[in-house]
């Protein structure tokens, strides 16, 4: 069920998703990678030259891109590449903190242990936790942290396709967007598992906050709640760029 809540702002996009949103496409009409950027960025025929394999030569046509900003653009690029692998090398934050909780209210925290060189995640409840004698414990009191985020990450996904997802988003775009229609939402809201494997872990821990309003785990399983604006943010991002009137 589709859970309303406060408006919340996006979470910090890569700039992909801004040509997406902008309705920037390659050269044979399909929507930009990471892969397809770095190309871009890296492709010394802009710089005046003509490249045969990975011998560069003075070219006959002018550089459309000088000296200054191709160095500022590779600064950059070299100091994003040293970021990325400082935050690979960074333990996963807790995709759920702060929003799963037992069937019985009971908030769940990250916690993790440590065997050997292995980091083992758990969501374990404040029952267990603080070992309150006259607590009720209903449903799971600690759960694998991998296996949970996986699942509601599952259910998300399901929650997305769904016609509800759709319509409800839909309704919150269309103030400003009144151009879109349910079937521009849907197929924007598809690009979402697209959107999600692009994302380092620290960005889809924003997305998560930004889409989930609640998680609640019992004997029969997990149920998620969404946030309608969260789910309007997204799709806004992913969404055809608002048609130019002549």
């Amino acid at each position: 069920m589709l859970h309303p809540t406060q408006k919340l702002e996006p979470p910090a996009n890569p700039a992909r998703f801004k040509l997406h949103a902008r309705g920037i496409q390659t050269k044979k009409h399909k929507t930009f990678d990471k892969g397809y950027l770095y190309k871009l960025l890296h492709n010394r025929v802009y710089r005046g030259l003509a490249v045969h394999k990975t011998e560069a030569f003075p070219g006959e046509h002018e550089a459309i891109i000088d000296e200054a900003l191709w160095a500022e653009v590779h600064d950059v690029l070299a100091n994003n590449r040293v970021a990325r692998i400082a935050v690979a090398r960074a333990p996963a934050p807790a995709l759920l903190r702060g929003l799963i909780f037992t069937e019985s209210g009971v908030a769940m925290t990250p916690h993790h242990t440590k065997k050997g060189t292995r980091l083992y995640r758990y969501y374990v409840s404040m029952d267990v936790i603080q070992k309150r004698p006259d607590a009720v414990l209903r449903g799971p009191q600690r759960l694998p942290g991998g296996m949970v985020e996986d699942a509601v990450i599952g259910e998300v996904r399901r929650l997305l396709r769904t016609p509800e997802a759709a319509h409800r988003v839909a309704k919150v775009l269309r103030k400003d967007r009144p151009d879109i229609g349910e079937a521009d939402v849907t197929a924007a809201l598809a690009q979402f598992d697209k959107m999600w494997t692009a994302l380092i872990p620290a960005e889809q821990a924003r997305v998560v906050q930004l889409l989930v309003a609640r998680v609640t785990v019992g004997e029969a399983g997990l149920a998620v709640d969404l946030r309608h604006e969260g789910l309007g943010a997204i799709a806004a991002l992913v969404a055809p760029q608002r048609k130019q009137v002549a």
